[in-house]
């Protein structure tokens, strides 16, 4: 992540492959505000705001002020954790069906 909140938000709107647009629609924040908050003008949005903007990236607003460490291995592992929960999203319901038999027997091996 960078260190600023437009560089973060841009990182994980890059990282989940969402548009600016749709995370608008999504926070229910109009898209030209959203807009200034990641061009070179920006500004960190109210409370509010950036609540619905975390939480449609799925992080916290701590992460997206540049709050957290996540130089470490356990930041990376929650990086990838939120990368599989993305793709298992857009599944089918079948198919989300066969990854959760094929994780639970992973799971259950390794005890």
């Amino acid at each position: 992540m960078g260190n600023s909140f437009r560089e973060n938000v841009k990182d994980e709107l890059s990282f989940l492959g969402i548009t600016a647009k749709e995370l608008s629609q999504k926070a229910k924040i109009p898209y030209q505000t959203l807009e200034n908050y990641l061009n070179s003008r920006a500004t960190i949005p109210p409370a509010d705001y950036a609540c619905r903007i975390a939480k449609v990236l799925n992080t916290s607003v701590e992460n997206l002020l540049g709050g957290e460490d996540n130089s470490n291995a356990l930041a990376e592992d929650k990086k990838q954790e939120k990368h599989i929960l993305t793709l298992i999203s857009r599944l089918s319901p079948e198919n989300k069906k066969a990854i959760l038999q094929v994780l639970t027997t992973m799971v259950r091996g390794q005890t």
